[in-house]
């Protein structure tokens, strides 16, 4: 159990962390999903003489070591990168995603066609379990220029080939620090922060910040905070001035009119807030300036019992409660430095 506050931070990552690869019904629904694909394309070859060949990834949370495990209610959200060998000018963006969608729409599922991508959503007894989201690309023949199939913002069932630049992002999160303990302390807060907006926004149906936005906010402004023991000459890590940062970075980053504007910091560079509507960027803002003083309560609160309870309404039950017993150990007991961070 945790006994302060930077102990209990580890423990609640370690709570929402999620790993796609460590979770083997994830990787096997990903894995029945492509196998369907691939045995639609061979038919395919078989009917009309064309071989079309295509390559996939995980792409988003999974691919960057940031995701998290759902809220109850909630389910989880598969990103995978469909990576086509084709030339853009011979099939058209449509056309590329309708295969996927053809390949897939079997029931009990239900495949829709998205804007960035082909859907597909799991349920059991009426509840969503898991849905699939799969962006379609093509290398244009050429490795360095990708194009994804994407619906144009306005009118037309048409879809166009974008440019994009898909494993850039993940080269750009995996490689923001250098340091380890800054890298892990990072990644956690980012992790910190999609817990705290799925928890906050909830009963939200629309106009909730995406994981996505955080994490491009957090590229353009988090600073590691590690507090330096010059006894021991060691660095111990102190998430909670770190997130209570992070947020301040966030909030000055509004405008006098509560807009707020962050782009994705490779191709096709949108800005990641353009669905929120004015209100919804208002309440965002009002959000976070109560975690930003939730923060600072639990930070300066010299029981730890009571700091954990103050942190517990802001990210939920998963943050562990440091026991009235603990905490007076921790009073009483000589600082010391806890084992490295895990990330």
């Amino acid at each position: 159990m945790a006994n302060n506050i930077q102990e209990a931070f580890i423990e609640f990552h370690s709570k929402i962390k999620l790993d796609f690869e460590n979770n083997q019904l994830l990787v096997d629904k990903r894995d029945i999903i492509i196998d369907e694909i691939r045995v639609y394309l061979k038919k395919k070859a078989e009917d009309e003489g064309v071989k079309i060949s295509f390559t996939f990834e995980n792409q988003g949370s999974y691919s960057m070591s940031t995701g998290i495990e759902p809220l109850v209610g909630e389910d989880y959200d598969i990103d995978i990168m469909l990576l086509f060998n084709i030339a853009k000018e011979d099939y058209t963006a449509k056309e590329v995603k309708q295969w996927v969608y053809n390949a897939l729409n079997k029931y009990p599922r239900t495949v829709s066609i998205k804007k960035p991508c082909v859907r597909v959503q799991y349920h059991q007894s009426g509840e969503t379990l898991y849905h699939v989201d799969l962006a379609v690309y093509s290398n244009g023949n050429n490795d360095d220029n990708k194009y994804l199939s994407k619906k144009p913002k306005y009118a037309s069932d048409n879809e166009e080939w974008e440019d994009a630049q898909p494993k850039e992002l993940k080269k750009l999160v995996n490689g923001k620090f250098t340091v380890t303990d800054e890298r892990h302390q990072f990644k956690r807060c980012i992790r910190y922060l999609k817990r705290w907006k799925d928890f906050k926004f909830k009963y939200t149906e629309a106009g909730r910040p995406t994981g996505i936005s955080i994490t491009a906010l957090a590229l353009n402004g988090f600073s590691p905070e590690l507090d330096y023991n010059g006894f021991t000459n060691t660095y111990k890590a102190n998430d909670i001035k770190a997130l209570r940062n992070f947020v301040d970075y966030i909030l000055s980053q509004f405008t006098w009119a509560n807009d707020i504007e962050v782009r994705l910091p490779v191709k096709p560079y949108n800005n990641l807030f353009e669905k929120m509507k004015d209100i919804q960027k208002e309440n965002f803002k009002e959000k976070l300036n109560d975690l930003k003083h939730k923060l600072n309560e639990a930070d300066n609160e010299t029981d730890p019992n009571k700091a954990s309870k103050i942190l517990i309404k802001v990210f939920g039950n998963d943050f562990p409660e440091i026991t009235k017993k603990e905490s007076a150990q921790v009073r009483t007991a000589p600082a010391i430095v806890s084992s490295p961070d895990q990330a």
